[in-house]
């Protein structure tokens, strides 16, 4: 990662820190004082909200055909690759305001088909959004996901709890990698895609704030709380493995493939 300067965000009470060098993600949430997301962590994985393109979640093998070719990217959790490409790319600061800012990124040499990403990040006092924009030089196929990282415990108030409503999960394979067959949800703990997202998710630390989280043109959810300190869910317009089931968008020249998340808070004490 090359050293970008990070870029501050505020308004009314709250304010986020992006870092365009780490990824272009959102490296820090804070509302009236309190951390909504986890700010740092091991490595590129596992902390700040970051845009996981042009795909979401595993790929297996790192390969995936594409009318008549097998294209081939970089094993980042070997034998698979994880969470795109861009997540591990410094991207360029393109505009910023006092609650505004873009970033961009070209995903070559990464991608061999190319293409650009746009990443706007809009904050307000009621929440802020993440709007991704892919665009592509050829037709490509694309996902668009989010990785947001909501810790266990604020500063105060009480643990973390999250309402969640699907009408079905993705049974996983034995590689961890989920089929396409879809069974009733299970109980957790989670490291799974989920369909039939009714309403938007509830993360909730009661006493002291709550986030719904909203996602125009998710499809498919990833939860994962296998870690003691913090869970992810991750809207994504396509599965784990999406590129290689055909369960993707076809990206054309002109014609972006566009997505956003929107945290909505409010306060409860």
């Amino acid at each position: 990662m090359t050293l970008t300067p990070r870029v501050r965000l505020e308004s009314e009470g709250v304010e986020a820190v992006l870092d365009p060098g780490a990824g272009g993600r959102i490296a820090e949430l804070r509302v009236d004082g309190l951390d909504l997301i986890v700010p740092h962590g091991w490595g590129t994985l596992a902390w700040g909200a970051y845009p996981m393109i042009p795909w979401a979640g595993r790929l297996r093998n790192g390969a995936f055909d594409w009318r008549g070719e097998t294209v081939r990217v970089e094993q980042t959790e070997p034998p698979h690759a994880i969470h795109g490409t861009a997540l591990y790319r410094a991207w360029r600061l393109v505009a910023a305001t006092a609650e505004s800012a873009t970033m961009a990124l070209d995903l070559r040499p990464d991608w061999p088909f190319g293409g650009r990403a746009v990443h706007r990040v809009d904050l307000d006092p009621a929440g802020l959004t993440s709007t991704i924009e892919v665009h592509a030089g050829r037709p490509m196929p694309a996902i668009i996901g989010w990785h947001p990282w909501f810790p266990r415990r604020l500063a105060r108030g009480g643990e973390l709890e999250l309402d969640f409503d699907p009408s079905g999960m993705l049974l996983r394979g034995p590689d961890g990698i989920p089929t396409r067959e879809v069974v009733s949800p299970a109980a957790g703990p989670w490291d799974d895609a989920f369909v039939g997202v009714r309403e938007p998710p509830v993360v909730r630390w009661p006493g002291a704030v709550e986030i719904s989280i909203h996602a125009a043109g998710a499809t498919c959810w990833v939860v994962y709380t296998e870690q003691p300190g913090a869970i992810a869910v991750e809207p994504q317009t396509g599965p784990p493995n999406g590129l290689a089931t055909g369960d993707d968008a076809v990206v054309e020249p002109g014609a972006p493939l566009v997505g956003s998340m929107r945290l909505a808070w409010r306060r409860l004490a």
